[in-house]
């Protein structure tokens, strides 16, 4: 019997936290460390993934779609269109809300566009991690209410468990030891 097939997916994040060691420049990508993203990923469907590409949104290109006009919708667009382009089953993502109130609507639109756009789209998976990826990480250690804190709280509440925000290894062991069936109702984001 034939084993199943890995799905392709394509990777974006803020950098190496979320990508591991697919953060920074194609050329000097690899496997060897996971970020979060990808851990996420293998515990929701263990039977496999393969990355196919990853970027850093700093790097994405803005697509020009007729009536985009907050950047991040440009920019989900443009990631898809860099997963279809790779042969992307699917566009992974997480974009820190940070201190832009309009980011949340943004990157909805942009994956609500994705389908109109593109013809034969990767499926998406993403969305804004509120207020970061550090609130993601809290959620996962069981803490409630985490996407009503600054990000400056979320990360005195990671130091105050040990952990430092950009500590991209301790993050992804949360994301590996999590029991994702505890995870508060109340982390929508996640």
């Amino acid at each position: 019997m034939k084993p199943p097939e890995k799905t392709r997916v394509f990777l974006v994040g803020e950098g190496e936290n979320e990508l591991g060691s697919r953060a920074g420049a194609p050329a000097f990508q690899s496997d060897k460390r996971p970020g979060v993203l990808f851990t996420l990923l293998t515990r929701v469907q263990p039977s496999g993934w393969v990355v196919g590409g990853a970027r850093e949104w700093k790097s994405i290109r803005k697509y020009n779609a007729r009536g985009a006009t907050h950047e991040d919708t440009r920019h989900v667009l443009g990631a898809a269109l860099d997963a279809q382009e790779a042969g992307c089953d699917v566009l992974a993502f997480s974009r820190d809300i940070d201190r832009d109130p309009a980011r949340r609507d943004a990157v909805a639109e942009g994956i609500r566009r994705v389908s109109s756009i593109l013809s034969a789209p990767p499926e998406v998976i993403g969305g804004v991690a509120v207020p970061a990826l550090g609130g993601w990480i809290l959620a996962l250690l069981g803490e409630k209410a985490t996407e009503e804190l600054s990000p400056l709280r979320a990360q005195a509440m990671l130091a105050a468990k040990g952990m430092m925000p950009d500590d991209g290894a301790a993050l992804v062991r949360v994301a590996e030891d999590a029991d994702l069936d505890a995870v508060p109702q109340d982390a929508t984001s996640l």
